[in-house]
């Protein structure tokens, strides 16, 4: 991930994560669906706290434009775990649905 997944982009903007599994793994394609309000505020949470923690050594991280965002069973810097967002296409649905009854509103 880069900075821009620092930023919200607002309500109609998902992040679609997917976990490729080995090749001749018998495991599924993951697909994780993360609002941006969501992915921003765990993402700046997690730099931020990675920033304030010493290094290995003791030294100070040096800001760069790298983000992470762990795949279960691995959780962020932050503890972040997005396993509750793992096949949440029904988030886009409910957006979707929401901005076609507002239209016929209209």
């Amino acid at each position: 991930m880069g900075i821009k997944a620092m930023k919200n982009v607002g309500p109609t903007f998902f992040w679609v994560l997917g976990g490729i599994p080995l090749a001749g793994s018998d495991r599924p394609f993951e697909y994780y669906v993360i609002p941006s309000e969501t992915m921003a505020k765990n993402v700046s949470e997690a730099h931020e706290l990675w920033l304030s923690t010493p290094g290995k050594k003791g030294q100070s991280h040096k800001d760069n434009t790298v983000r992470t965002v762990h795949l279960p069973p691995y959780k962020s810097f932050s503890g972040w775990d997005i396993s509750s967002y793992r096949d949440r296409w029904d988030l886009i649905e409910t957006v979707l649905n929401a901005d076609q009854s507002n239209a016929s509103e209209i």
